[in-house]
C-alpha cells in the first residue's frame, strides 16, 4: 500500500491544511499566491511533481475540488455556475488570503474552473494559466474509450485497468507510469463523487474565457489525445476566443502535462506569473518570484 499524503511526498516542506466552506486545501510556500486547480477525477496529487518546485516561488494553495478528494459533496446535476459557486464560496471565504490578489492555474477540468473563477473575480485574479484545458465545443474532442473497473475486480485487475486508462488518456510514455502513479489514480477515482466530464466535454471554457481580462497562459501538450483535429487547432481556437492569451506547446507530453513534463510546466508558470506579479501587489514576494523566473529562463 502506498502512503499518499503530502508529508510523505514532501517531508521537508511545512504544510498548512485548511478547510473553508467545505473545500479542503494544502497551503505551502511564500511569495505571490498561486491557486492550483486539479483535473476531473483528481485531487491535489495531480500536482505532485509541481508543488515542491513552485513552492520556492509562490504561496501555493492546492485544494481538492468540490465533489472530489476530501472536499464537500455537490449535486451530481450541478451546472457550471452551480458547481462554481462552491469553489467561489471557498475562495472568497478565505481559502486564499483576503487582502491580496492571486494567480490561478488549472489542469483539464481545473482549466474550465480557472477561466470561470477568473471571470467572476476580475478584481482579484491577476493572471490565469490553463493546462490542457477542457470545455471545448462539440466536435473539438476525441473521447478515449476508458475502461470501467468491474465490480468484484481483484487488485491486480483494477490496477491493470487504471494503468491502461492512464496510458490511453493521461501519460504518453508508458515507462513513466509506475506503481505509485497507478495508486494515485486509483485513489482519486475511488474518491470522486462528481463526474465533471458532462461539463468538461461541453462548450464551457470559451464563454468564461471571453470575459477574462487578465493575462492568460495556455500550456498545451503536443501529444494530448483529446484535441480534434490536433493541438495546433486547439491553440487557434483559444487565440480567437481570447486575443490576450499566450499559448505554449510542450513536446513529448500527453494530457497530464504537469506530471509528464514537470520541468517545462514549472518553468512556464514561474516565468509567466512572475512577469505579471507586480500587478498582483505581492510586494517583496512578487519581486523575488520575478527575479527567479528570469533566472530560471535565462
Amino acid at each position: 500500500m502506498h502512503d499518499i499524503r503530502p508529508e510523505t511526498f514532501f517531508p521537508d516542506l511545512k504544510f498548512e491544511t485548511v478547510e473553508v466552506a467545505g473545500v479542503k486545501a494544502l497551503r505551502v510556500g511564500s511569495g505571490p499566491t498561486l491557486l492550483l486547480l486539479h483535473g476531473g477525477t483528481g485531487s491535489w496529487t495531480h500536482w505532485v511533481r509541481n508543488i515542491e518546485p513552485l513552492s520556492r516561488h509562490f504561496h501555493l494553495v492546492v485544494p481538492d475540488l468540490p465533489g472530489m478528494g476530501e472536499s464537500l459533496d455537490v449535486p451530481n446535476d450541478a451546472d457550471l455556475d452551480g458547481y462554481g459557486a462552491y469553489l467561489l464560496a471557498a475562495v472568497t471565504g478565505g481559502l486564499v488570503p483576503a487582502d491580496a490578489r492571486f494567480a490561478v492555474a488549472g489542469f483539464s477540468w481545473g482549466g474550465v474552473m480557472t477561466a470561470w473563477l477568473s471571470a467572476h473575480l476580475p478584481e482579484r485574479v491577476f493572471v490565469a494559466g490553463l493546462l490542457a484545458p477542457g470545455g471545448f465545443p462539440p466536435g473539438g474532442w476525441h473521447r478515449p474509450p476508458l475502461r470501467p473497473v468491474p465490480e468484484g475486480a481483484s487488485d491486480a485487475e483494477a490496477n491493470a485497468i487504471h494503468r491502461g486508462n492512464l496510458e490511453m488518456m493521461m501519460i504518453g510514455d508508458p515507462s513513466r507510469i509506475d506503481d505509485l502513479t497507478v495508486a494515485m489514480q486509483r485513489r482519486n477515482h475511488g474518491m470522486t463523487r462528481f463526474k465533471s466530464r458532462f461539463l468538461g466535454y461541453r462548450d464551457t471554457l470559451g464563454p468564461s474565457l471571453a470575459r477574462v481580462r487578465c493575462p492568460v497562459l495556455a500550456i498545451l501538450p503536443e501529444r494530448d489525445p483529446l484535441p480534434q483535429p490536433d493541438t495546433a487547432a486547439r491553440a487557434d481556437y483559444l487565440r480567437r476566443t481570447a486575443p490576450h492569451i499566450e499559448c505554449a506547446t510542450v513536446p513529448d507530453a500527453s494530457h497530464w502535462v504537469a506530471f509528464e513534463a514537470p520541468d517545462a510546466v514549472n518553468r512556464l508558470l514561474v516565468e509567466f506569473v512572475g512577469r505579471h506579479a507586480d500587478s498582483g501587489r505581492g510586494g517583496t514576494g512578487s519581486r523575488r518570484a520575478l527575479a527567479a523566473a528570469r533566472s530560471s529562463s535565462a
